[in-house]
């Protein structure tokens, strides 16, 4: 299984184990607020989504959860939460880039650290992807920083885009941000 270390985290491939702290992000509805799939109510619903994104049922895919290291010389503990997702759903042939993360953890850093260290391997892993995209409601600036801060530029806008179950049923402006492979 893979693993990512940064100074302050190490992203693992989500497994079946992660469950709870899956169902403990996606059911909170403020780290869901800007999600097209929006809030999971139940644990199944958890389940069935987490089905999707496990390298046993999806091998094209790459998905990681995020966990905070006592230090930087050990990794977490065997109990270590969950505290956020990080990963591509289909890679090819534009990778599209996914991340949300538990609200208790927002403003600390870890969504920049674990995207900026994600891009960078998912260019290892997967050689004849070129680009990879990212796409956010237009009012969510912090996520766009996020993105900005990991070298994705902003691409276009595209008008009545995406419904966001947090906001009604609406269609909203979303920003388009992209990335390339960094030449060798």
């Amino acid at each position: 299984m893979d693993h990512i270390e940064t100074p302050r985290l190490r992203l693992s491939q989500i497994t079946e184990q992660n469950l709870n702290d899956f169902h403990a992000i996606w059911s909170t509805p403020e780290a869901t607020k800007w999600s097209s799939r929006g809030c999971l109510k139940t644990v199944e619903e958890s389940r069935e989504w987490m089905k999707g994104l496990l390298i046993s049922n999806n091998p094209e895919g790459l998905n990681y959860g995020v966990f905070v290291r006592a230090n930087d010389t050990s990794p977490p503990s065997a109990d270590a939460q969950m505290i956020g997702i990080v990963g591509v759903f289909r890679p090819e042939p534009i990778a599209e880039l996914g991340y949300t993360f538990h609200p208790s953890f927002w403003g600390k850093g870890y969504a920049t650290e674990s995207v900026d260290a994600f891009v960078k391997r998912f260019w290892e892993l997967r050689s004849t992807v070129r680009t990879m995209t990212a796409k956010t409601d237009a009012e969510n600036h912090g996520s766009m920083r996020v993105l900005v801060k990991c070298g994705f530029r902003e691409v276009r806008r595209e008008e009545a885009d995406i419904v966001l179950p947090a906001f009604g049923e609406g269609k909203r402006s979303a920003v388009v941000f992209e990335v390339s492979r960094p030449e060798a």
